[in-house]
């Protein structure tokens, strides 16, 4: 069984934080004449990636997830990082580190997870409350596969997203493709990779000026031959606690077999 290399593990994360410098060092200068002025202080949670809107300069989140599956639990933390580097253009990561505990077995472990790198293009359009992004993801194996925590596979996604504006509510809708590297997990042998598809729609609706409500339903094919469809809808608050800060819990209930029974989440992200 093969774990990720150290050139795997610490080439994304030197990317990363390569990319929060440049970010960091140009943030006045964005504000003033490059920030494109976004929805974005409320984000979905499944789709966040592939959510139509992007940050206003940069975001920061981390959060702590569990998930309860017929037969492997993960309690895991997660942290992202997403910058407006160039006018309408969001690029960003996701990484965490996790625990498995599976039934009836020894293969629990604890260990990494898969990393994901993206970036998309933004597209206002004006006062009709339309926003729209196209967009790809880079999954890169840097998960501990004997912990069940990755695939030890490269997966690269393309997208295309859309923000609808109305009274009192934005609808939200996303679909994708991915094509993915054959892999393995836990003591497995290899596992075929095959092309998976998503869609996604969401509904936000903000109650109040630090009060928003989030609910998503997703879809998703299999990664991989003979991989069960991951279906989920959740239910998700936005709760501003300061100009910059807010708290964001959800829960989510599986609906086909290759998603979790259920998911709970609570984060805290932070805007500059």
């Amino acid at each position: 069984m093969r774990r990720p290399s150290p050139i795997r593990v610490l080439l994304p994360l030197l990317l990363l934080s390569v990319t929060a410098a440049l970010a960091q060092q140009t943030a006045s200068s964005a504000s003033a004449s490059t920030s494109t002025h976004t929805s974005s202080l409320d984000r979905l949670f499944i789709n966040f990636i592939e959510d139509a809107t992007i940050v206003d300069q940069q975001r920061w989140e981390g959060w702590f997830q569990y998930e309860d599956g017929d037969a492997v639990d993960i309690s895991a933390a997660y942290g992202s990082a997403a910058f407006q580097l160039w006018t309408n253009t969001e690029v960003g990561g996701r990484v965490g580190f996790g625990k498995t505990d599976v039934d009836g077995t020894d293969l629990d472990g604890t260990g990494a997870t898969d990393l994901d790198l993206w970036g998309k293009y933004y597209w206002n359009l004006g006062d009709r409350g339309t926003e729209i992004s196209a967009g790809a993801i880079l999954t890169v194996p840097t998960g501990d596969d004997a912990a069940g925590l990755g695939f030890d596979a490269f997966g690269i996604k393309g997208f295309v997203a859309g923000r609808f504006a109305l009274e009192s509510l934005i609808l939200t809708g996303t679909l994708g493709v991915q094509a993915n590297e054959s892999g393995r997990i836990f003591e497995s042998d290899d596992i075929d990779g095959d092309s998976s598809f998503s869609i996604g729609g969401g509904v936000i609706v903000p109650w109040t000026d630090s009060f928003s409500l989030v609910g998503e339903l997703s879809w998703k094919t299999g990664r991989f031959e003979d991989f069960e469809d991951d279906a989920r809808v959740l239910g998700g608050l936005n709760l501003r606690l300061s100009d910059r800060g807010m708290l964001r819990p959800a829960v989510s209930i599986g609906l086909e077999d290759g998603a979790p029974d259920y998911t709970f989440q609570i984060g805290y992200a932070h805007s500059f």
